[in-house]
């Protein structure tokens, strides 16, 4: 892949942030490539899922704050995820993913609703469910009654109605199976390959989750401090750099 600028979907610049007066990135700074599946990972405390939050428009204006968000060539510091949305970018947080009170078919429709088309609505929903088949059989359930990878490729379908050109994930394996990783995985495989779908993802589950990703970004106390390639073997020295040294 190039490193011309049109290649570039989402780019960090001096990003440094946090939370009332803690401070908790530091001059962030990273890139990733159009088409490309990016891993952010980490020790708890070090950031990951702030710069994801920071870069959805998720937490308030950081006093001394500074920085610039560029998705698509365009400047999006500070713009709400409503907007996000539909510039086809979408966030996929840990926690609270899908409405608990809603059948699958409900929550795929509610998440529908940003598209503001039923016609548009229904051609994707078709699209969406032929991606993910196992939904099929499961669109009266409701999330409780999902395991933990179906509650995860639920959360995953409503943000591919979107046919989106970029997903953050944050920690998509939290607490799931080695079965249902591996569902996971090959699901965020299959988005990227299908829809083109770009990933920016924060996982604590460092080993597990290596093989789905291209490049691998380590941070540390809310800086890059490591950029690299994967490799068709998963390296230690990688947990040894980020989280030990």
């Amino acid at each position: 892949m190039t490193d011309s600028a049109s290649d570039s979907i989402l780019k960090l610049e001096n990003v440094s942030t946090g939370y009332g007066k803690r401070q908790v990135l530091y001059d962030l700074s990273f890139e990733v490539k159009r088409g490309e599946v990016v891993l952010l990972i980490g020790a708890n405390g070090s950031g990951k899922s702030t710069a994801l939050k920071y870069i959805y428009g998720l937490i308030p204006q950081f006093k001394n704050g500074t920085g610039k968000v560029t998705f698509n060539g365009e400047d999006i510091t500070g713009i709400t995820p409503s907007e996000l949305i539909k510039k086809g970018f979408v966030y996929i947080p840990q926690k609270n993913n899908v409405f608990d009170n809603l059948n699958v078919k409900d929550n795929l429709e509610v998440a529908g609703l940003a598209l503001n088309e039923k016609k548009l609505f229904y051609k994707r929903y078709e699209e969406v469910l032929n991606l993910f088949p196992v939904l099929k059989n499961l669109l009266g359930r409701m999330p409780m009654k999902l395991s933990g990878g179906e509650r995860q490729l639920l959360a995953f379908a409503m943000a591919s109605l979107h046919k989106p050109k970029m997903i953050l994930a944050d920690e998509p394996f939290a607490g799931l199976s080695h079965r249902n990783i591996g569902l996971i995985k090959k699901q965020i495989t299959n988005i990227n390959k299908e829809l083109g779908t770009t990933f920016l993802i924060v996982e604590h589950k460092v080993k597990e989750s290596y093989d789905v990703a291209g490049r691998i970004f380590g941070l540390r106390l809310g800086k890059v401090i490591l950029q690299e390639e994967r490799t068709n073997h998963f390296d230690i020295e990688l947990l040894n750099t980020v989280f030990i040294k």
